[in-house]
């Protein structure tokens, strides 16, 4: 199998701590043992091949090298294999005597023999070729090429008399040289297209390949290619997907799960091996991942250095031996043998308890999980200090409890060791437990009252982490302080009720000023002290001040109301200031005092000049214990009545006509403003004029009208006089628009104008209605004109007007030739409109000739 590519390595984490109440929560995972890492002789680096039969690595540099560089297993130097020109994909005979190498700058495949390190055959490829990927299967070496500026793909049969190497022109459909990979009798192709990845598919069981599957996946330039030990499967890595894909070597669809994870988002697969046991290798951003069944992740390596180079990955064929090659920041090249990669990784988490207090019993839990199975059952070594405790069990669900009692306050550290087995890492934590009594609070501490005369707080005294409530008897110390004289009186001790930990402090300073409230807790064996403080601004009373004025009065009347302000009593010579604001002292009200009577009552006494809302306005300034307050009310003074009156000039208008509208206005005090405005039915309505009304109370305004309206008048109102309303309706005829269609000249006569028709030509009339009635009704008149006189010939029914408000009909006449016709048609409203009237339309005249 051919498979390669592979990305860059972060460092693994070996300790996770998070600070609790009780301890330290700890992670312990035992790392994969730092790689041997050897440099590498190498100024580039393009394949690796393990011959793990010879105790060999060969390393390619690609294009512009001149050798094969040959290491031992773990990296050391053996030799160069000279002459082989730009020496790039690798891959070896099944019985691992012969390793052949795609030569790109030699334009030829070579065979080195893996026991002497020599140069055994050489086949051409073709002049100007450039081999650059090699892979076995079915006796026959595969390679892929470019050649004129296109790729291909070829073969050869080492086993013939005379081995050559020769383009298969079926599989020859290449941009560039493609990828190659075999496995179980097929050979997969891949070649970049944009962002897409062209694959293919071979039957190459016979020698003779034979079309399978050919499509474009989304992937771009492969970073590692490889089928299955059975030929069903397909792997590619490529840059332009975030994970490995595998597809179904049938029909390239893919297969489930068919995606192999790589870190995420920004961690495309860079490099793939997949050993003899079907475990794949694949490596993202983020380590080299791990897969022995589905997708699942059985373990993710990471490396202190470097990152993982493309086709950097390769098995050793033993069961055990992962060989990563990776490229330092400074450009070298570092082989990384890991020799035991698939043993699954541990870790061990320890959870301190919620609480650890003296002389209760408390338990640190713990968890053993891994990418595999749990070892379910697994003994833990459990120490405390250093001292051993008993071992305790992991259960089914990879859970563990230590169970431990301390008589005293102290930090006790705790491990816990898991030795590994077979098939899992071994690994340890250890974990920090503070022993300490619980902790107490108190809280709340809210004051719902803060007057001279009386102060309450509220609070609660909690403990713990579950904030259970303490003992009977627990009470909690109070100390007032004054903060403007410095004196401090301690009040009585006050209990804590133990069911709702609640407690309450009263407290009557008698002064005003800023006081602040101590409370402290004592502590006990298992609960420790704590202590809050809440200063609080004792501030004078905040009397309300209510007043009960009448809803109306009479202007020019005296007028009394009354006032109480809370919170008395009130001292000798108290007053509060009243303010009258009304139409005529709308920015300086008027203003005088009143007396406050000891109780708090206030008495309001005026004689109201002017109409309309009259609103009084009580203010107490306030004083040594009393703090400000103020208080309005609004009493309508009646206002005489005056007339107002909208007329037009006439009932009804037609369409786009002007009306005249007067609006007049009777006797008033100083206001002589009028507003007009003007309603259209259906529609909003709009201000046509404001101003004041001329010598006679007249205010004259135009206005034009499309359809029924209604005009209204109002009067604000002044000092003397209150607000009215007019309002007038008119009604509007709608517009009809008859056009005659058809003729062919048009004729006068008596200075009415004809339109001419052929005899044969039935006229068409169209009526059209302003504003749009679509859906209502439309007749047509026709009428003939004989013995002096026009006489009616016919009047339609009921015709339906369009969408467009348009309807249109054909007038059919006998014996027409040289008379005379007239024709109109009727707008006629609906019931339901009530917009405009219904209305004729003017004649159109019309006469026929031969």
């Amino acid at each position: 199998m051919h498979h390669r590519h592979r990305a860059p390595a972060t460092t693994l984490a070996l300790l996770v701590a998070l600070t609790t109440a009780a301890g330290t929560l700890a992670v312990t995972g035992t790392a994969y043992a730092t790689p041997a890492a050897t440099p590498l002789p190498l100024a580039a680096y393009a394949h690796l091949q393990a011959d793990p039969a010879h105790g060999h690595l060969f390393f390619t540099e690609g294009k512009g090298s001149t050798g094969i560089v040959v290491t031992d297993l773990a990296g050391a130097r053996v030799t160069t294999i000279a002459d082989e020109q730009g020496a790039t994909g690798l891959a070896l005979s099944p019985d691992g005597t012969t390793l052949y190498a795609a030569l790109a700058d030699a334009g030829a495949i070579a065979a080195i023999d893996t026991a002497t390190l020599k140069e055994t055959a050489r086949w051409p490829t073709g002049t100007g070729s450039a081999p650059v990927s090699v892979a076995v299967e079915a006796g026959r070496v595969w390679y892929g090429y470019t050649a004129d500026g296109r790729g291909g793909i070829g073969s050869i049969d080492p086993a013939a008399p005379a081995p050559e190497a020769t383009p298969q022109p079926a599989m020859s459909h290449w941009s560039t040289a493609p990828l190659l990979a075999t496995g179980g009798g097929v050979l997969a192709a891949e070649e970049p297209s944009g962002s897409l990845s062209h694959v293919a598919t071979f039957d190459v069981s016979s020698g003779t390949p034979a079309a399978k599957a050919d499509t474009l996946v989304y992937g771009g330039t492969a970073t590692g290619l490889d089928v299955t030990a059975d030929g069903a499967k397909v792997r590619l890595a490529a840059p332009q997907q975030m994970a490995l894909q595998e597809y179904r070597s049938a029909d390239l669809l893919r297969t489930d799960p068919g995606v192999y994870f790589t870190g995420g988002a920004n961690s495309a697969p860079s490099a793939l091996a997949t050993d003899e046991d079907g475990t794949i290798a694949v490596a993202g951003t983020s380590g080299v991942y791990l897969y022995a069944t589905g997708g699942l992740a059985e373990n993710r390596i990471t490396f202190p250095t470097g990152t993982i180079a493309p086709d950097g990955l390769e098995w050793a064929g033993d069961g055990t031996t992962l060989y990563a090659v990776t490229r330092e920041s400074s450009g070298s090249y570092t082989l990384n043998v890991l020799d035991a990669p698939k043993l699954t990784d541990t870790e061990l988490a320890l959870t301190p308890p919620k609480q650890a207090v003296p002389t209760l019993p408390y338990t640190v839990t713990g968890t053993l999980s891994t990418r595999g199975f749990l070892p379910a059952g697994a003994r833990l070594q459990v120490t405390r200090d250093g001292a051993p405790l008993p071992d305790t069990t992991v259960d089914a669900q990879g859970t563990f409890t230590i169970g431990d009692t301390r008589q005293d306050e102290g930090t006790y550290v705790y491990g816990v060791s898991y030795p590994g087995d077979a098939t899992h890492r071994p690994a340890t934590a250890t974990l920090t437990v503070r022993v300490a009594r619980m902790t107490t609070d108190l809280i709340g501490l809210d004051a719902t009252s803060v007057e001279p005369g009386s102060v309450v707080l509220t609070g609660s005294l909690l403990t713990g982490l579950s904030r259970e409530p303490l003992p009977q008897g627990t009470t909690v110390q109070v100390a007032r302080l004054n903060d403007a004289t410095g004196e401090t009186v301690q009040l009585p001790p006050v209990p804590v009720d133990p069911a709702t930990s609640g407690f309450t402090v009263t407290d009557a300073p008698g002064a005003t000023g800023m006081f602040t409230y101590t409370l402290s807790y004592e502590g006990d064996v298992t609960h420790a002290p704590t202590t809050a403080s809440r200063s609080v601004m004792i501030a004078p009373y905040a009397p309300a001040l209510t007043l009960k004025a009448p809803a109306t009065a009479t202007r020019g009347a005296a007028l009394a109301f009354t006032g109480t302000l809370g919170d008395g009593p009130y001292g000798t010579g108290r007053t509060v200031t009243i303010t009258r604001a009304d139409a005529a002292h709308t920015t300086t009200p008027v203003k005088w005092t009143a007396p406050v009577a000891a109780d708090g009552t206030v008495t309001v006494k005026d004689t109201p000049p002017v109409g309309g809302a009259n609103t009084y306005t009580v203010t107490f300034p306030g004083d040594a214990t009393h703090r400000a307050a103020t208080a309005s009310a609004t009493v309508q003074v009646s206002r005489a009545a005056t007339s107002l009156t909208v007329a037009a000039n006439a009932a009804t208008y037609a369409y786009g006509a002007k009306a005249t509208v007067t609006a007049h206005l009777g006797t008033t005090y100083d206001g002589r403003t009028v507003a007009l405005y003007a309603t259209p039915a259906g529609g909003k309505k709009t201000l046509v004029k404001s101003g004041t009304v001329d010598a006679k109370g007249n205010l004259t305004a135009t206005y034009a009208l499309t359809r029924n309206t209604t005009f209204t008048a109002s009067y604000a109102g002044d000092q003397r006089y209150a607000p009215a309303t007019a309002a007038r309706g008119v009604s509007t005829y709608a517009k009809v628009a008859t056009v005659l269609g058809g003729y062919y000249t048009s004729t006068t006569s008596g200075g009415i104008t004809y339109r001419v028709y052929h005899r044969t030509v039935k006229p068409t009339v169209t009526a059209t209605v302003t504003p749009n009635k679509a859906g209502q009704c439309q007749r047509f008149q026709a009428q003939q004109y004989y013995s002096g006189a026009w006489h009616t010939l016919s009047t339609s029914g009921c015709l339906t007007l369009a969408a467009n408000s348009s309807v249109r009909t054909q007038l059919t006449l006998t014996k027409a030739v040289n008379q005379k016709f007239r024709v109109r048609s009727q707008y006629q409203r609906a019931t339901s409109d009530n917009t405009n009237l219904s209305t004729w339309g003017a004649w159109t005249y019309l006469t026929v000739r031969t």
